[in-house]
Parts: C-alpha cells; sequence; structure tokens
C-alpha cells in the first residue's frame, strides 16, 4: 500500500484575537503569551488576501470566547470577502452557540481528558462545562475539530488517554493533536515537551482504535531539534503534519510518499 502524507504551510490563514490582550485566566502553559502576536478584528479589512481565519482570544469572566459580540461584523467581512472562519469558543450554552452557527465554518475545541489535569493547568473546574458544549456543538451539526494537547500537563502525560476514551462515543472525522511548548513567561516555561515516544505511543493508540479518523500533527508543536525529529518519528502514522520542516519534506520524497498540500489552517 502507498504511503500517504499531506502537508500543511499554513500561508492563507490568520489567527485574530476578538479580546487583544485580554484573558480572564492565567494558565500555566499560555500566560496570555499567544494573544500578543494575533491581530485583532480592527485588522481584518488589511488581511483581505487571506481565504481564512481562527477566529480566538482570551477568555471572559464566563470563560468564553465571546465570539457572539462580534457576529454581525464578522458576517460583513465573511459576506464582503467570502472568508472562512475557525472559531474557538470556550465554554458557551446551547443558546450562545445558535448565534454563531452561521458565520462558523470550523470549531477547533480543545479537550482535557480529565478534571486534575484541568484545575491544575487552567485553575478551573469547568470540566463538566467543556463537554457539555462538545456535546451542543454535535446537536447543532457544527463542523468540530478536536484538539487535544500532548503534555498539556507540564510535559506530563496525564489527561491524553482519557479523552481518547471520551470521544470514542462521538462521530468525528479527525482528531488535531498539538504537543506542549516550554512558552516563556508562563508557570510552565522551565519544564521539558513530552518525551517523542510517549508521543508516537498516544498517535499509535489512537491509529489502533480510531481506524477511520484522520490524525494530524497540528502547528503547535516545539521548534527546532524537537520539530525535526517529531515530524519524521510520526510521517508513517499521522495523515496530516502542520508547518513541517524542510528534512521532513525531503525524507517523505525520498521514500516516494504520496504528497498533498494545503496553505490554511489544518481544518479545513
Amino acid at each position: 500500500m502507498e504511503n500517504k502524507i499531506h502537508f500543511v504551510k499554513i500561508e492563507k490563514t490568520r489567527s485574530i484575537s476578538l479580546t487583544g490582550n485580554y484573558c480572564s485566566l492565567n494558565c500555566k502553559h499560555c500566560n496570555k503569551h499567544y494573544l500578543e502576536h494575533m491581530a485583532t478584528i480592527n485588522d481584518i479589512d488589511n488581511l483581505s488576501n487571506m481565504n481564512s481565519f481562527l477566529l480566538s482570544g482570551g477568555m471572559n469572566n464566563e470563560i468564553k470566547v465571546p465570539v457572539y459580540n462580534f457576529i454581525e461584523k464578522l458576517k460583513e467581512y465573511k459576506d464582503k470577502y467570502k472568508f472562512k472562519y475557525n472559531l474557538h469558543t470556550g465554554f458557551m450554552n446551547y443558546n450562545e452557540l445558535k448565534k454563531i452557527k452561521n458565520i462558523s465554518d470550523a470549531i477547533s475545541f480543545d479537550l482535557v481528558g480529565n478534571k486534575e489535569t484541568m484545575i491544575n493547568v487552567y485553575g478551573i473546574d469547568k470540566f463538566d462545562e467543556m463537554w457539555n458544549t462538545f456535546d451542543n456543538l454535535f446537536k447543532l451539526n457544527f463542523n468540530i475539530k478536536p484538539h487535544i494537547t500532548i503534555g498539556l500537563n507540564g510535559g506530563q502525560i496525564t489527561h491524553e488517554f482519557d479523552a481518547l476514551k471520551k470521544i470514542k462515543e462521538y462521530n468525528i472525522d479527525e482528531i488535531i493533536f498539538l504537543v506542549f511548548i516550554p512558552t516563556k513567561g508562563s508557570f510552565f516555561e522551565n519544564k521539558n515537551p513530552p518525551d517523542i515516544n510517549e508521543v508516537y505511543n498516544i498517535f499509535k493508540y489512537t491509529k489502533d482504535n480510531f481506524p477511520n479518523i484522520k490524525l494530524t500533527l497540528g502547528c503547535m508543536h516545539p521548534r527546532g531539534y524537537y520539530r525535526k525529529e517529531i515530524q519524521k518519528k510520526l510521517l508513517f502514522v499521522a495523515d496530516k503534519i502542520v508547518q513541517p520542516v524542510k528534512s521532513t519534506i525531503n525524507l517523505a520524497k525520498k521514500l516516494d510518499f504520496d504528497i498533498t498540500w494545503s496553505y490554511e489552517c489544518c481544518v479545513f
């Protein structure tokens, strides 16, 4: 059987923070760091060369990304430029999700497999709200792309298999795995990313237990030597690798992989 891999080079999608630099949480793996590099809704007119946007941001005090406050403006941009939107929601209720349905092309939803990991990393217990939101997204027929961060808890494997067991009962077509990045200025900045073999084992377990689901290594995984090694290791088990490095591309070519490419956020 021919080996296949889909590579994603993100060139036509930009991330937008709907809350600027604000977030009510102080998560141990992030501490608002990633908001600093995002554009804002006021920049969209100047980014009309993009095909799509990740609509994200910090969490408000209800632990939601307040997309519903910007619906009219976002719809206006969507109609004008034919953009696609991938949304982060936080823990919205059924009615809030209904409000955003018409502008959503995809939902990137971060799942945490157990309460202990959520409390330790996020500093909150919204475990039931998270799974209720996930349920409601299905009830409303959103295009849902679950994300699981391997090593979320300071590089330790503590929730990943629990998350996989829970999503077994849902009808999903793809799981996107991210890998914990020790982030400067965060509580976990001096921790190490998870061992590459542990990451591989999680991919392999998922491949064996979810044989009909696409497995993606998402854009958030450590750079440098780690990125080079993890991509090489996952080449035979992942269906999609985002931001492939040159050595990964060369290896796939050398091994005669059937390679396909896309240039937007991997959910599209």
